[in-house]
């Protein structure tokens, strides 16, 4: 049975990706989202059809949008990974040429990929993929056939935005995008309460100029621990209590 089901796996996503996706009637909504985002679209009903690439961080995409060549091998870099669930994370980026046709109904986007992500590469076939340093099993082998350029600098970020909001904007129009941003109250490493700053004024700047972007942020003073989450959970800084969720939707509510 198990080895049917390895078999008809192939088509089962090529069905859904790239007939499925590519020609997806139904109203539908672009993701490029991480917990925060899951955890506040919960508070909202009737949403359309959501297609998201929890990994695409930003430079990312504009590469795979520019050359089909450098979309991840996700088989390959299996048995290299630490945590075996984001490897079908990044197996979704291998479909992002499929996107839907028609626009969608909105883009909703949070900060995680630009404040967490790190950037590997194939040293042979140059083709890449994101995720956390920690999500990979760094042994000798991965070493000699992949290599690490780290976290997106700081100083492309208001650049690439640009660029990938361009893109958009080229394909399906002025389509309202919705930026949340991971708040760092809990947070006490200095690189990342850095890289928060950097990723906030990059969108603020770029919303005071165009209409359809949209910076979504909570008062830090508010947020707090979930306090009825088991102590792994508890001790990273990016899960929060219900309330937050709450005042996203509010924030978010007040834009619409």
């Amino acid at each position: 049975m198990g080895a049917v089901s390895s078999f008809l796996k192939p088509l089962k996503e090529y069905i859904k990706y790239r007939l499925r996706w590519r020609y997806l009637w139904k109203e539908w909504f672009l993701g490029r989202h991480a917990c925060l985002g899951y955890d506040v679209l919960k508070h909202f009903d009737n949403l359309p059809t959501e297609v998201n690439f929890q990994k695409g961080r930003v430079d990312l995409l504009l590469s795979y949008w520019g050359d089909r060549s450098l979309l991840p091998k996700s088989s390959l870099i299996a048995r290299f990974m630490a945590r075996k669930d984001v490897l079908p994370l990044i197996r979704q980026l291998e479909f992002f040429d499929c996107l839907p046709r028609r626009a969608p109904k909105f883009i909703f986007m949070d900060s995680f990929a630009e404040l967490t992500d790190q950037l590997f590469f194939n040293k042979l076939d140059k083709w890449q993929f994101c995720c956390g340093y920690s999500d990979l099993a760094h042994s000798e082998v991965f070493s000699e056939q992949y290599e690490c350029s780290g976290h997106m600098p700081s100083g492309r970020l208001k650049s690439a935005y640009t660029s990938l909001f361009d893109l958009f904007e080229r394909r399906w129009g002025k389509v309202p995008i919705y930026f949340l941003h991971f708040p760092i109250a809990l947070e006490t490493r200095p690189i990342y309460i850095e890289r928060y700053h950097a990723i906030a004024l990059a969108i603020q700047e770029i919303s005071k100029t165009r209409s359809n972007v949209f910076s979504v942020e909570v008062d830090g003073s508010k947020v707090h621990w979930p306090s009825d989450a088991p102590e792994n959970i508890r001790s990273f800084p990016y899960h929060y209590e219900g309330k937050t969720y709450l005042m996203f939707k509010e924030n978010i509510g007040r834009i619409l």
